[in-house]
């Protein structure tokens, strides 16, 4: 895949997280530097770990021999991948789930890692797409540290000033990059148009 199939599909994913976070920074008093580090962190980690989980058994599948034509077959999934995930994202802002919001003087990291880590198994299906096609790994790792760092702090500054009522815009523009991401493949690779 392109960098850019790569950015967009790795910038859709942590949208959501995005949100995640920025429901976190709407209940905190104060965003510590502390906090920033060990949030980024936790969502790098959390999210490298799935993905290339997904990315390493679907690479095997492929290498062994155990799925014919995998290069192409990982195009079709990578499709199928990202228009699920959109539309995941979609069915989240709509459902505008309501948050029960108390103000906290600091962010507990066991407060969000359940839904990073949820957010994590989706994480985990477009690397084992990816991991069909074949990927730079130093690109993928590259970027899931800058975007995760990104996601983080918008986040928790976004919460913090606007509330966590803007987190519908996140899904919606998760969804939109992930179907974008997801029809330059069909177009380039799957139709061969591009």
């Amino acid at each position: 895949m392109t960098w850019l199939e790569n950015l967009l599909i790795i910038a859709g994913i942590l949208l959501d997280v995005f949100a995640a976070m920025e429901i976190q920074g709407a209940m905190i008093a104060k965003l510590k530097k502390r906090t920033i580090v060990v949030a980024s962190a936790v969502v790098a980690a959390s999210e490298l770990v799935f993905y290339f989980g997904g990315y390493v058994i679907c690479r095997l599948l492929a290498v062994n021999g155990y799925i014919a034509n995998p290069v192409k077959q990982g195009e079709v999934l990578a499709v199928i991948v990202l228009a699920l995930l959109g539309i995941r994202l979609i069915l989240k802002a709509l459902k505008r789930e309501f948050i029960q919001e108390r103000r906290r003087e600091a962010l507990i990291v066991f407060d969000y890692i359940r839904i990073v880590i949820v957010s994590s198994f989706y994480t985990a299906a477009a690397g084992c797409a990816c991991g069909l096609v074949g990927n730079t790994v130093w690109q993928i790792i590259a970027l899931f540290l800058a975007i995760s760092v990104l996601v983080v702090l918008g986040g928790l500054y976004t919460g913090m000033h606007f509330g966590f009522e803007k987190k519908t815009i996140a899904y919606v523009a998760g969804a939109l990059l992930l179907w974008a991401a997801g029809i330059e493949i069909l177009l380039s690779r799957v139709v061969d148009i591009i």
